[in-house]
């Protein structure tokens, strides 16, 4: 399954693959009831047969003006592969 495809699937263009394993993320400033369960339910919801390796929450510290884009740093994210057919 490519990467495009993939990305169709889930709605979204912030999927990578590496050796097979896909990663998704969202990042966020504000939570806003967005959890990583949901984020795993989205995509085996989504993807048929998909198998989640690991998700978890990349919290990056807010750090004023300092750095472009800190607001955005942190993210949730999730892993997972599709087995393809026999």
């Amino acid at each position: 399954m490519t990467t495009n495809y993939v990305k169709r699937l889930l709605g979204t263009d912030r999927v990578r693959k590496s050796k097979g394993i896909f990663k998704m993320w969202v990042s966020y400033y504000y939570h806003l009831g967005l959890t990583t369960d949901k984020l795993v339910n989205q995509v085996t919801s989504s993807i048929t047969g998909a198998v989640i390796v690991a998700s978890g929450d990349h919290y990056h510290t807010f750090c004023g003006s300092a750095k472009d884009g800190s607001a955005k740093d942190s993210y949730l994210w999730v892993t997972f592969t599709v087995p393809t057919k026999a």
